[in-house]
């Protein structure tokens, strides 16, 4: 065919073939744009980091606070286990002993008290520097005694009431009340105990 009369090509087909060619780079360009907005905005970092932040310092207190429960209910114990083991050692030897002698303090309440024990060693109890002291000997000296309760507990105030310590049996046995107040040496949990135990001389009096 002579190309002079070869019929036009349809308008139709490249019409098509160039829309076609238009929209695929049209949906690679909106994928473009799709892809790169995904990422976070400044304001929505500044944000998230402020929550974690917050998240963290809460959590942080939390470990702080149950660490200081923690110790404070170990000082406690601490000091309730010495409370206990120096008033049973000095209720003990109080109870089996005679000859009961308070001393010092404004009447009736006395600082300290000497007695004889069972085996017949005169004993002193007392308080001197935040600590219960027991004085062995003639020697009634306070600061001549060993410590019975540690370190870890300071005794604010010691007591002795006491009645019937006049010898025969008309005034009844010889009664001694206790009473103890202290609390632990560590200022950053202080913790105050107040204990009071009340003895009866075993030992009919005569």
């Amino acid at each position: 065919m002579n190309p002079i009369n070869r019929p036009p090509a349809p308008v139709n087909a490249v019409t098509t073939g160039r829309f076609h060619r238009a929209k695929r780079f049209i949906v690679f360009t909106e994928r473009s744009d799709s892809s790169f907005s995904e990422g976070f905005t400044l304001l929505e970092m500044v944000v998230s980091f402020g929550i974690f932040a917050v998240v963290i310092v809460t959590a942080i207190g939390a470990v702080i606070a149950i660490s200081n429960a923690q110790v404070k209910a170990a000082n406690t114990q601490n000091v309730q286990d010495n409370l206990r083991f120096a008033l049973e050692s000095m209720t003990k030897e109080m109870r089996t002993g005679r000859t009961f002698a308070p001393s010092g303090g404004n009447p009736p309440a006395y600082a300290a008290l000497t007695f004889l024990r069972s085996d017949g060693v005169q004993v002193t109890y007392c308080s001197r520097a935040g600590a219960l002291r027991k004085v062995t000997g003639a020697n009634t000296d306070c600061a001549a005694g060993s410590d019975v309760t540690s370190d870890a507990v300071t005794v604010e105030q010691l007591v002795f009431y006491i009645v019937g310590q006049a010898a025969g049996a008309s005034d009844g046995q010889p009664r001694i009340t206790v009473a103890l107040r202290a609390s632990s040496s560590d200022r950053r949990f202080p913790t105050t105990f107040r204990l009071q135990t009340t003895i009866v001389q075993r030992e009919r009096d005569q």
